[in-house]
This record gives C-alpha cells, sequence and structure tokens, in this order.
C-alpha cells in the first residue's frame, strides 16, 4: 500500500514539474481547458442570465469550438462557423416557413444544407450547416407563432455570435498561444528518428554484412516515417501561424535567432536525408533480395517511393550504410576491424567495404545527435558543433571513395551496390553541411521580426 502511494504522489510531482515548463504539452493542456471553461461560462451567463434565451446551450457550446490552438485560427474558425450556422438557419427559415413543419420540409431542409455544406469557404465548419438547420428545424416546430418561430431562429444566430465573440475573446486577451517551440520540435523528431536508426545499423556494419532479417528491419523502420514528417511539418505550420494575430507584444521580439525560413530549410534537408538513409537501406536489403533469386534486377516493385511521399526521382535507387564507432577508413586493413568480418561469397570486398562505411554513417549519426537538441538559446554553440561535425563528416565520404578507388569497385556496375552507397554518402555529407551552413547563418544574424 505504501509503495503504491508513494508511486502515485511521484507520478503527481512529475506532472507538477510538467506544468512548470512553459512549453510542455500538460500545461498547454492545461491551459487550454481553463480557458475554455471561462469562455463557456461567460456565454451561458450572458445567454442564460441576461438574454434569458430559450436554447442558452447554443452560446457555450460556440465559444469552446473558438478557443483554437492559435489565435488567427480562432478568427478565422468563428467567421466560418458564425456562417455555417447563418446558412444553416437560413435555409430553415425559407424552406421551413413556406412549407411548413412536416417530413417533406424536413428532407428538402436536410437536402439543401448537405449541398451548401460543401461549400470550400467553410472548410472544416461546413457540416455545421446541416447541424445548424437541423436545430433550427426543432426549434421551429415547437413555436406556436410565425413571430415566435422568426423570434427563435434568430437567437439561434444570436447565441452562436455571443459565443463565437466570448470565445475570440478569450482566446485573445488571456494567455494568447503562442505554438513557435513546436516548429524545433519537429527538427529534433526528425533528426532523433535519422540518429535512432543509424545508431542501430552502424554497429552491425561495422561486423560485416548483416542478415537478411536485419536488413529488411532497417529497410521497414526507413519506410515507417512518412507520420513523422507530416506531423513535423504541421508543427511548423503552427508555430508559423501563431504568430498572426497574436497581440502579445513580446511575440515576435522572442524568436532570437531562427526564422521560419531557417525551420523550414532545415527541416526539409531532413526529409531529404530520411530518403537518403531508406535508399541506403533499401540498396543493402536488396542485395539478399538478389541472391535469394539471382536472376532479378534490381528491385522496381516496392520500395519505390522516398518515405516522405515522392517518387524517387532524385536519381537514387537506394543505398547501403555502414559504420564502425570511432573505426578506421581503410576498409582493406583487417586489424581495422573488431571482430571477424562476415563475408560476401559472391563478393569479398563487400564485407569490408561496409565496415568502413559505417564509420562514415557514424559521423551522420554524430551530426543529427547535435540536431536532435536544438535550441535556439544556445544556437551559436549548437552551429559550431554542426560545423564541425559536418566538415569530419565529409572526411569519412573522402575516405569512402577513396577505398572505392583504391579496390578498384565498380560504381557503374548496377548489379553492384557500391555506386548507390557513395552517390548516397555524398548526397548526406552535402544535406549536412547545408544545414550546418543554415544555422550558422541564422546565430549570426538575428531573427528580423515579423519573418
Amino acid at each position: 500500500m505504501g509503495t503504491r502511494v508513494r508511486e502515485k504522489w511521484e507520478r503527481v510531482a512529475e506532472w507538477g514539474g510538467r506544468l512548470r515548463h512553459p512549453e510542455s504539452g500538460a500545461r498547454r493542456s492545461l491551459l487550454l481547458i481553463l480557458k475554455s471553461a471561462l469562455a463557456a461560462t461567460v456565454s451561458w451567463f450572458i445567454s442564460y442570465e441576461l438574454i434569458d434565451a430559450t436554447s442558452p446551450a447554443f452560446a457555450p457550446f460556440s465559444a469552446v469550438l473558438m478557443v483554437q490552438v492559435t489565435v488567427y485560427q480562432s478568427v478565422i474558425q468563428s467567421l466560418r462557423y458564425v456562417g455555417a450556422v447563418a446558412a444553416g438557419v437560413a435555409v430553415q427559415a425559407v424552406l421551413g416557413l413556406s412549407a411548413g413543419p412536416d417530413l417533406i420540409s424536413f428532407a428538402l431542409v436536410a437536402l439543401a444544407a448537405l449541398v451548401i455544406s460543401r461549400w470550400r469557404v467553410l472548410g472544416h465548419q461546413g457540416p455545421q450547416v446541416a447541424t445548424a438547420a437541423f436545430f433550427a428545424f426543432a426549434t421551429y416546430t415547437s413555436a406556436t407563432s410565425n413571430s415566435d418561430q422568426v423570434r427563435e431562429l434568430g437567437q439561434i444566430v444570436l447565441l452562436v455570435l455571443i459565443g463565437s465573440a466570448v470565445g475570440v475573446a478569450v482566446n485573445v486577451l488571456i494567455a494568447p498561444p503562442l505554438r513557435y517551440r513546436s516548429a524545433e520540435y519537429g527538427i529534433r523528431a526528425l533528426a532523433q528518428e535519422i540518429h535512432d536508426l543509424l545508431d542501430a545499423m552502424t554497429p552491425e556494419l561495422g561486423e560485416g554484412a548483416p542478415g537478411a532479417d536485419t536488413t529488411k528491419g532497417w529497410r521497414d523502420r526507413a519506410s515507417r516515417t512518412g507520420s513523422l514528417i507530416t506531423q513535423s511539418r504541421e508543427g511548423l505550420r503552427t508555430a508559423r501561424e501563431s504568430l498572426r494575430l497574436n497581440p502579445r507584444p513580446w511575440a515576435r521580439r522572442r524568436r532570437r535567432h531562427l526564422t521560419f525560413q531557417a525551420y523550414e530549410q532545415t527541416m526539409e534537408a531532413l526529409v531529404r536525408m530520411i530518403s537518403q538513409v531508406a535508399a541506403i537501406t533499401r540498396t543493402l536489403d536488396q542485395r539478399h533480395r538478389e541472391d535469394e533469386d539471382p536472376g532479378s534486377d534490381t528491385d522496381t516493385s516496392e520500395d519505390t517511393e522516398d518515405s516522405d511521399g515522392s517518387d524517387g526521382s532524385d536519381g537514387s535507387d537506394g543505398s547501403g550504410a555502414p559504420r564502425e564507432s570511432g573505426g578506421s577508413g581503410d576498409f582493406g586493413d583487417p586489424e581495422a576491424s573488431r571482430g571477424p568480418v562476415a563475408e560476401d561469397p559472391r563478393d569479398p570486398e563487400y564485407a569490408p567495404f561496409l565496415r568502413g562505411y559505417s564509420t562514415f554513417l557514424s559521423s551522420v549519426a554524430d551530426f543529427t545527435e547535435v540536431l536532435a537538441t536544438l535550441d535556439e538559446d544556445h544556437l551559436r554553440e549548437q552551429a559550431d558543433r554542426l560545423g564541425e561535425a559536418a566538415g569530419h563528416l565529409e572526411e569519412c565520404r573522402r575516405e569512402v571513395a577513396r577505398t572505392t578507388d583504391d579496390h578498384g569497385l565498380s560504381l557503374t556496375d548496377p548489379t553492384e551496390p557500391y555506386g548507390v552507397l557513395v552517390v548516397e554518402a555524398t548526397r548526406l555529407s552535402e544535406e549536412c553541411r547545408y544545414t550546418a551552413e543554415v544555422l550558422s547563418h541564422s546565430a549570426d544574424e538575428p531573427a528580423a521580426e515579423g519573418r
């Protein structure tokens, strides 16, 4: 009993610790709940106590919907929501008052409302046209006279206007949401994913040619990054949007260095790196597929799309990757290995090549490890570390190219993996150098207000 109680208090303390962090999800969720409750309460007071509305719940319901994740979305969605409700009530007013409260009239109202709900201008609020029309029809049927019917329909629109206005006001005036850090978190997540995959690959490659199950696992893992890429891009969009119409006087000045252009350039570079790592895993796995079916050509029947959904038209079919932590770039030196190398009987140079290639991928993992902790408060220091890591990474790439020349490995034979692996190594090196330059430039020049 004592242990369970202690664990509960530890969880409470942990949650309380997260609340103290300004950017924590727990704090944002709690703030959103409190703001929504306040908006609903104020709306109910106005609609029930001051106006004495027949259906006061319309106001608090509308208010809660308008407390959005950004001020801009609160304003835009409130306009669309009011427009959708007004359209639904108007449909009922025109058809209901002229045809009467019967089943045929309801069918006509439903048909017209559902057609209007498809209007693109209403966006996600389109379904509210039909919802408002149905509520309006129910209110209309309970009214006893034409004047009451008109008054009740008008009151619905008024209550929605009140609730929407209160919801927007609460969101604007009380801790207006500022989500610029969500772009930073998206970059961290992508970099961490690359690091974790390479960190899993390099020890295996350092031992020589990995088995078919291992390479298939890497390939599958690299192909499952689409949702992470989508979430990161959405975080960037939300971050940029959170500054629009935000009344906080320090909202724009808060960003010290990184502009959203720099965020976007860094994020897209990481997306391309994920695609290149995926190409490497495909090449490594394809070699096993060819061993199983020696008469097959290079794999084009599956995994032809990059992990972010692109068609792979960047010119690569795949790639392979190896690493030896702190190992030598001399692929042919047997003393450079940490253990016996699993040789490929078809190509005795393949395993030693992978052992050295793993050193290059290890340097890429080191680069992404720094990027996975991106923090603009320490950007200058991190930019310097990224620059050094990019320089070391390029040295490792040159060693890969030198070794292929020394051992006469063919880079043009489509049946051999070396050409693809060397090409993807070059592309990874270029992306890392580009990313380091973008962040170094951002650290040197403070972000311009409004960008």
